[in-house]
């Protein structure tokens, strides 16, 4: 995956807001919620967050802050995000969940199956990072009685603090594999328009490591 930036996503942390402000607040699960845009690297650092929007708020809104132009880099996303200049997304209707190549599930049995597969290994650190950080930090799993603009900065030093603990420490007790715990949950998004060049782009990057396989 050269030129990834790292692996990009959304989650949702508990707030409490004043009652007014509910409805806005309100995710799809009913629950009262901020929806947090994070960007992990293959360290699961966080290299960019952006807390405070509203849990009712689409991700395609929370995303604009990070759409940018193909420069030879990207950011990869799940297969709720269209395949589009900045963002590479795995193929849809195949196989992409690590859980779908354990056991004795088959290998990858054409390109867009391997390639899917190698993009959720790498994707998987955003997973990864998220379950560390709120395993961590219990204020992130419970709605707590500060204010939004306080919470939001809780948010992003706890991201800080992730990332020096994560430097500093040589062995993470909390390190441990989170993907069975994550909901995979996404919506489509609609402000990132396919991009005939991307598509033609993934296709190549996917015959290319079909050829390299053996």
């Amino acid at each position: 995956m050269k030129g990834c930036l790292g692996a990009l996503d959304g989650t949702y942390i508990p707030i409490r807001v004043p009652i007014q402000h509910k409805p806005r607040y309100r995710t799809r699960k009913g629950e009262i919620a901020t929806n947090v845009l994070g960007v992990c690297d293959r360290n699961l650092n966080f290299t960019y967050v952006l807390p405070g929007w509203e849990g009712s708020a689409a991700d395609g809104r929370v995303l604009r802050d990070a759409i940018v132009r193909r420069n030879g880099n990207y950011y990869l996303c799940d297969g709720g995000y269209t395949n589009g200049k900045g963002f590479l997304s795995p193929y849809r209707g195949y196989r992409y969940w690590l859980k779908d190549w354990r056991g004795d599930n088959p290998s990858p049995r054409c390109k867009k199956e391997l390639f899917n597969m190698r993009h959720a290994r790498a994707r998987n650190v955003f997973e990864r990072a998220f379950g560390l950080l709120k395993g961590r930090w219990g204020i992130l799993r419970s709605p707590s009685w500060y204010s939004v603009k306080v919470h939001n900065r809780i948010i992003s030093a706890c991201c800080l603090i992730h990332n020096f603990i994560r430097r500093e420490m040589e062995v993470d007790p909390l390190d441990i594999d989170v993907e069975e715990q994550m909901e995979y949950q996404h919506e489509n998004i609609d402000v990132v328009e396919s991009s005939e060049e991307w598509t033609t782009w993934r296709d190549e990057l996917a015959q290319s490591m079909w050829n390299a396989r053996f």
